[in-house]
């Protein structure tokens, strides 16, 4: 086992590395392949935009029924159900027959939704001494894993291998890996019984919600369209738009590697906010109106730098809204986010089969507006 940084990292926790890194290829992935995809299945923008609803359906479907899955079969078991279900959503969507595509996007948000419930309690319990630490690596590896997507979808298309090259092949190949890894690794069960008696004030949770459904959805509707905003604005190749969009990931990547000293330097909830969604909307404003592909890539780089840590604060402030029921916040929070994959990148998608996608594009400053008044009107 290596020691580094205070953690003991044994083959368990390399699993929930593992997995979480392919879960964050495969959803900063999906905005890659939405183009082609469609191409594929020959239908509009507004069909396509199912797939990551789909996606965000099954963390929907987790943020209610996952805790008392959990308390019934371990777990060691859902682990591993998570894994096959992301393995066999993934074999869906490869094949050509769109029912079957569409029924992997809901098995992936499934499988996905799972592991977003399962992987900090693991590590957690793995790292009793350094849990946020543990969390904290395994995010930044995702981070890092959600950057290589697009870039692997780019190279895929570029070389003719077709998006599904890209996108499938390593992760699932990892997935089988660590799901043959999973039957034999032990990991920690749950200690005590889940609570399910009421506690803390609805309404001090309201408004952090919110926060987070706005903030996930300004995030996402850049994850999944900026590479078709692209093709379609800049006449940019089917391999190389991924590449550019994969700009606004590296940002959020970059901004996030900055979040201790950022957080520091804007203490106080209202300045850190308010100075992200200006950042976030200079970069989308370069992104949007750019006359050149090179500026509209940097002002995605921008807008994710902005973005970076819109999520992770709203998500923070959200789970302090109860404090004697973290768990429970968390859940809440996970479903706001589910919410949001799902509605605003639909909205948008539909929006631009009746204007334009330009125009449709102009949700995001809507949203960042609405997010910067909720800040605002915080009392804290």
């Amino acid at each position: 086992m290596d020691r580094t940084g205070g953690l003991t990292r044994g083959t368990s926790t390399w699993v929930l590395y593992t997995v979480l890194s392919c879960l964050g290829f495969l959803l900063n992935g999906m905005g890659a392949v939405l183009a082609p995809l469609q191409k594929d299945l020959g239908v509009d923008r507004g069909q396509v935009a199912f797939y990551p609803t789909l996606f965000a359906a099954g963390l929907l479907v987790i943020g209610l029924v996952g805790a008392p899955l959990v308390g019934r079969v371990g777990r060691a078991v859902t682990l591993r159900a998570s894994i096959g279900g992301m393995i066999a959503g993934g074999l869906l969507l490869a094949t050509p027959v769109r029912i079957l595509t569409l029924a992997g996007a809901l098995l992936l948000g499934i499988g996905g939704a799972l592991l977003i419930q399962l992987i900090p309690a693991l590590l957690g319990a793995l790292h009793p001494h350094a849990p946020a630490a543990a969390v904290g690596e395994a995010n930044g590896l995702a981070s890092a894993a959600s950057v290589l997507a697009p870039l692997a979808v780019a190279g895929a298309l570029a070389g003719g291998l077709g998006w599904r090259a890209g996108y499938l092949a390593a992760p699932l190949v990892l997935l089988a890996v660590v799901a043959l890894l999973a039957w034999h690794v032990p990991m920690p069960d749950a200690s005590e019984p889940h609570d399910d008696a009421p506690t803390g004030s609805r309404a001090a949770l309201i408004g952090p919600w919110i926060e987070v459904l706005l903030a996930v959805s300004v995030e996402f509707c850049m994850v999944f369209w900026a590479a078709s905003a692209v093709g379609d604005w800049h006449h940019a190749s089917a391999g190389l738009a991924p590449a550019v969009a994969s700009l606004f990931l590296v940002g959020m990547a970059a901004g996030r590697s900055f979040a201790v000293p950022v957080t520091r330097r804007l203490r106080g909830h209202r300045p850190l906010m308010l100075t992200c969604v200006a950042v976030a909307a200079g970069g989308f404003a370069l992104f949007w109106a750019a006359p050149s592909l090179p500026l509209s890539g940097a002002g995605l780089a921008v807008a994710g730098l902005g973005v970076a840590l819109l999520y992770p604060t709203t998500v923070s402030r959200t789970v302090a809204a109860w404090p004697h029921a973290p768990d429970k916040a968390a859940a809440r929070a996970a479903m706001a986010s589910g919410l949001a994959i799902g509605g605003a990148p639909f909205l948008l998608a539909r929006l631009s089969d009746t204007v334009s996608l330009r125009t449709a594009y102009l949700i995001v400053p809507a949203l960042l507006i609405a997010l910067a008044v909720r800040s605002l009107a915080a009392r804290t």
